[in-house]
């Protein structure tokens, strides 16, 4: 399998650009330093819970994100829609990290996730966005 490239329901057809777009948000996710990149993929009133919530508290999480963090690999294996023409999505994936001090980690992860798009410029964007993961897991590999 493709990096970022996950499996959908057979039965159910999904946007071929909304298909491009999570390949997109998770290559972005993985490269630091994509700020504005990774920030532009949100819409301005979007909910982004993991530990923070609005746009504006997007920018310390991403920034805090890479702080002990010299490498992370996304692999979202499968995506759900809830149903045909439907814009929410359940995901399931793994993060591979490598570490600033040398350890190396994966860990499982689930996500819901709501696109809506842009009448403006046509793109698709998150409204909403909240993960599910072991937060234990990962400070585990930080000591």
């Amino acid at each position: 399998m493709m990096a970022y490239q996950s499996s959908y329901p057979a039965e159910i057809v999904v946007d071929p650009e909304v298909v491009r777009f999570f390949e997109t948000f998770y290559k972005i996710s993985d490269t630091p330093g994509a700020l504005d990149e990774y920030i532009d993929l949100f819409t301005e009133d979007a909910t982004f819970i993991l530990a923070s919530k609005k746009v504006s508290e997007i920018i310390p999480l991403r920034q805090s994100m890479w702080t002990t963090v010299e490498a992370r690999a996304h692999s979202i294996p499968q995506i759900f829609p809830f149903g045909g023409g439907s814009h929410e999505y359940m995901l399931y994936g793994t993060v591979a990290l490598g570490l600033k001090n040398g350890n190396k980690g994966e860990v499982e992860w689930a996500g819901r996730s709501v696109l809506e798009k842009s009448a403006t410029d046509g793109k698709w964007r998150m409204k909403f966005y909240q993960i599910y993961l072991d937060t234990g897991a990962t400070a585990a590999y930080e000591n």
